[in-house]
């Protein structure tokens, strides 16, 4: 068979039956997260942090740990500190957990997979930033993620569960709360 047919034979083969990477899995995974809640273990703690995406809406529960919620929304950053009664407002260019919102991860580079029976491990960069996701090729879900910024830890934490979006915070009337507002 000439090199010309057998490219054409594995051209169309390809096209028949495409094959997801991993990657491709976990853009599909981190997408599939709108309207519901990841439950985490961060850095081994006995406390769970929640990780919840609605929209173009981050919020990240570590009350159990700290008392605070944060909500990310485009450039806006606001912590609800319930031990202070404060909400504190910043601006930023971008977060660590940009990467939740759709297409966030096309931002970083592959810097290289790991692949062992139904595990990969995918190491990630942007800029400084290293992001190394576990994730379960047969479950087609992330059950680890680390995130490094100049070799400190950002999150470190095992996926616990996913649920439908769990927010009950948003039910609270923060009118009485003193507001800062730290934006540029």
């Amino acid at each position: 068979m000439t090199t010309k047919k057998y490219n054409i034979l594995i051209f169309l083969f390809s096209f028949l039956y495409p094959q997801n990477t991993v990657s491709d899995d976990i853009i599909s995974f981190i997408d599939s997260l709108n309207n519901k809640t990841m439950v985490l273990l961060v850095d081994s703690s006995e406390h769970k942090t929640k990780l919840s995406i609605l929209d173009d809406k981050i919020y990240f529960d570590t009350f159990s740990a700290n008392n605070d919620i944060v909500t990310i929304e485009g450039n806006e950053i606001k912590t609800y500190d319930f031990d202070s009664q404060v909400i504190i407002i910043e601006s930023a260019d971008e977060t660590f957990l940009d990467l939740f919102y759709k297409q966030g991860l096309l931002k970083y580079k592959i810097t290289n997979t790991d692949i062992k029976n139904s595990l990969s491990l995918v190491t990630y960069s942007l800029d400084s930033r290293v992001l190394v996701i576990e994730f379960d090729n047969t479950l087609k879900q992330i059950i680890s993620i680390e995130i490094q910024d100049e070799d400190i830890s950002l999150l470190s934490a095992k996926v616990i569960d996913i649920i439908k979006f769990d927010m009950p915070f948003l039910a609270n009337d923060f009118a009485s709360w003193q507001i800062l507002d730290w934006r540029d």
